[in-house]
């Protein structure tokens, strides 16, 4: 059923969109596609042994929470980089926000690989993504994509409940 429904509200999104460019609507099917993954995961994690993961949230005000994932340490080298997370299973098509994104609609490629940081090369040293809830607990789903060396693709899904 989830199925179904992504791919419906995705054909809304395309649909709608008709004014952008080539460019725009690859990185939006990107988005999309990672997005629709991200819900047909059936293995989640929480942590990697390709880098290391990290998760806080930190109490704003009396109806703001800010979550914080930060990805950095890698432990292989790890190439094209694209990451997408999803607060509290948050809909596609009706969210008020995008969800916060690494390497999708960036107008670069981003790297990182062990010992390497060099930002101007978009070597990264790690990457934070943030947002605000206004409500505890905050649930997060996230998939982290990267190629190897040898262009192999990987990726890896990661389920988070902060509280």
């Amino acid at each position: 059923m989830k199925k179904i429904i992504a791919l419906i509200l995705s054909l809304f999104l395309v649909s709608g969109c008709s004014g952008i460019t080539t460019a725009d609507k690859l990185k939006l099917e990107t988005y999309q596609s990672m997005y629709t993954d991200i819900f047909n995961a059936t293995l989640f994690k929480t942590s990697s042994n390709f880098f290391s993961i990290g998760t806080s949230l930190t109490f704003l005000s009396e109806a703001n929470y800010r979550y914080d994932v930060v990805i950095d340490a890698p432990k292989v080298a790890m190439y094209d980089v694209e990451i997408l997370l999803i607060q509290d299973n948050g809909s596609l098509v009706f969210s008020q926000t995008m969800m916060p994104s690494v390497g999708i609609f960036e107008n670069k490629t981003y790297y990182m690989v062990p010992y390497q940081v060099n930002p101007s090369a978009n070597f990264e040293k790690g990457f934070a993504l943030n947002g605000i809830s206004t409500s505890a607990p905050v649930h997060l789903k996230m998939v982290v994509s990267w190629k190897d060396a040898l262009n192999k693709q990987y990726k890896e899904y990661f389920d988070f409940t902060l509280s």
